[in-house]
């Protein structure tokens, strides 16, 4: 791609970007859980905004249970009344729930709230993969087709690392640049396309280090792999295998008729690879031309995707519930699998995300904690053309954020700025913001450069 074109699309998404955003009316799950007599009375805490919300409660044939909230009986039933589809209930920013059951009875209790939400987000900029050999990684990658991007420094501010659940002052000692007690890594952004074809964030931390490895199945809370798109998957797959890449097989067919492997990379991050319809290129390395979704498993499908869809991603289709056994096989189970979920899309950019709630196999053990420097893809990043008011609106929706607002990625006078913060089940998420006309001016004054 030259870098004109580039640069006439980094024009029009600028020009875009001028347009206020609007609001979306966003169904939000504000409590979920299922209460039995194994743990009766437990009152749950939950966050809602003061207002009108839903009570929405399903159980068990002839349970008998009352439910109450913060410290009132809203509902009891005796296993002889029908229970209503919702019941109007009045909430305080601080809120608590407790069922109280009998016998074997099983009660869940889901409270729901809309909110009109106002957020600036236009893009994903990247989902993160945390590796243990950065040249090593690189060189897999690069054998894959993927290019570099850009760098970014090496070591940052303390707020930087703070930023990023980095407890500070931490061991490094500042010989290598900029503020003692930050941290120490090296990493690159890197595609396979330049910016157009998606962007991954690949990181080696040597301070603070983190050895674990990755997920070791799919089906693990929070983001457990991500999509590439090829248009020849025969010829990558004998490439891949040539080259020794870590395959659980030979590519397989869904239901749907699409054509699907899964790889691991050398730390053994999961990515599966999809053939699509396009043109097949001379190319020394693979076809793979887009990063495709990025896989979140989630705890409940509702609550997420409502979440997600306060940053602009819609639901455009639901994941079939299971595939056959071969397929099962080649995601790395041994058995047919049963799960729910939504592909989400944006509504600008056209990234997606892929939300599964997994039934069974299903491993509830919570996603990467803080600081992001596990192995595997341990968060992503969304562009916003106003941080400080996406975080206000955020906060008034008790989104519960890992830091302040931080300047990125130069010292404490950037032009950048970012902030973590948590979805649903813990997964960290980020949002950046950065001045973008500074990224068209550079590539004009490239172009001229490059025809004078």
């Amino acid at each position: 791609m030259s870098n004109f074109t580039i640069s006439l699309r980094r024009l029009v998404v600028l020009l875009l970007l001028s347009f206020p955003a609007a609001a979306v009316e966003v169904d939000l799950t504000r409590h979920f859980s299922t209460y039995s007599s194994v743990t009766p009375q437990i009152e749950s805490p939950f966050f809602g905004v003061p207002g009108e919300a839903r009570l929405l409660l399903s159980a068990s044939p002839n349970a008998k249970a009352t439910v109450s909230l913060n410290g009132e009986v809203v509902f009891t039933f005796d296993g002889e009344v029908n229970l209503p589809e919702e019941q109007k209930i009045m909430l305080q920013e601080s809120n608590k729930v407790s069922v109280e059951t009998t016998g074997k009875d099983q009660v869940t209790v889901r409270i729901k709230q809309r909110a009109d939400i106002t957020l600036n987000v236009q893009s994903r900029i990247h989902f993160n993969a945390n590796v243990l050999d950065f040249e090593a990684a690189r060189a897999f990658y690069g054998m894959l087709g993927f290019d570099t991007i850009s760098g970014f420094p090496d070591t940052n501010t303390l707020a930087m690392a703070r930023a990023i659940g980095i407890e500070t002052p931490t061991e490094y000692d500042g010989s290598k640049g900029d503020f003692a007690g930050g941290y120490l890594l090296h990493g690159e952004l890197i595609g396979p396309d330049g910016f157009w074809g998606g962007v991954i964030d690949l990181i080696e931390f040597t301070i603070p280090r983190n050895e674990k490895p990755p997920y070791e199945s799919v089906n693990r809370l929070g983001m457990a792999s991500a999509a590439m798109l090829t248009t020849d998957i025969d010829s990558d797959y004998a490439y891949m295998q040539a080259q020794g890449v870590e395959m659980l097989s030979a590519p397989v067919t869904r239901a749907d008729g699409s054509r699907f492997l899964m790889f691991k990379d050398l730390d053994g991050v999961f990515y599966e690879l999809i053939e699509t319809e396009g043109e097949v290129v001379e190319s020394t390395t693979t076809q793979i031309y887009k990063l495709d979704h990025v896989g979140i498993n989630v705890s409940d499908l509702e609550t997420s995707t409502a979440w997600y869809q306060m940053f602009g991603y819609e639901k455009t289709s639901s994941l079939p519930s299971t595939e056959s056994e071969e397929v099962a096989r080649a995601m790395g189970f041994d058995r047919a699998f049963e799960r729910k979920g939504n592909r989400v899309t944006h509504v600008s950019d056209a990234s997606t995300f892929e939300l599964v709630q997994w039934i069974t196999p299903f491993d509830a053990r919570p996603p990467y904690p803080i600081p992001v420097n596990h192995p595997g893809i341990h968060r992503t990043a969304f562009a916003t053309t106003d941080i400080e008011a996406d975080v206000a609106a955020l906060r008034a929706q008790g989104v519960e954020f890992v830091s302040p607002i931080t300047p990125c990625c130069s010292g404490d006078d950037s032009a950048s700025s970012i902030i973590a913060f948590y979805d649903p089940d813990g997964t960290i998420v980020e949002l950046a913001q950065q001045p973008y006309w500074l990224g068209v001016l550079l590539d004009v004054i490239g172009w001229f450069r490059s025809i004078f």
